[in-house]
């Protein structure tokens, strides 16, 4: 794996806090940099690329953006569109012209969950307790 380095200038105070982090952990700190860029970055290499920008987008959000993205849904109608077609499909009876919408309803399907997952895990990464899915389907912050 080819590497780059990077000069970086903390506050004084930051630096301490990592310092003293890596030290409790036992790490050099260019580890405990590494492990803690790594963690904040999104992996967005799996993701199919339509995906890309909006998980990306995530960690430009405040909070309050960041607790609408967590809580996001799909309409009920949708949901209850896409279960009929799903049902259809695995007893044989979909219509070869309903796939392409359950595939689209699917896809957001997926987007959806992609969005409310990183959102979660960035929120958590700003101190919040999202441990109890029940605080993702509160509703949302104003």
């Amino acid at each position: 794996m080819v590497t780059q380095t990077v000069t970086l200038r903390l506050p004084e105070p930051l630096y301490q806090r990592i310092r003293h982090t890596a030290q409790i952990m036992r790490q050099p700190i260019e580890d405990f940099l590494l492990d803690a860029v790594t963690t904040a970055l999104p992996l967005l290499d799996d993701l199919p690329s339509e995906l890309v920008n909006d998980v990306a987008a995530l960690t430009t959000l405040n909070d309050m953006a960041l607790w609408r993205a967590a809580r996001q849904t799909m309409s009920q109608s949708c949901q209850e569109r896409m279960e009929s077609l799903m049902e259809a499909k695995n007893q044989g009876t979909l219509p070869h012209e309903k796939q392409q919408e359950l595939d689209e309803l699917l896809h957001e399907y997926k987007r959806i969950v992609m969005i409310r997952a990183q959102a979660a895990v960035l929120l958590q990464q700003r101190g919040y307790d999202v441990s109890d899915p029940a605080t993702l389907n509160e509703s949302p912050v104003a």
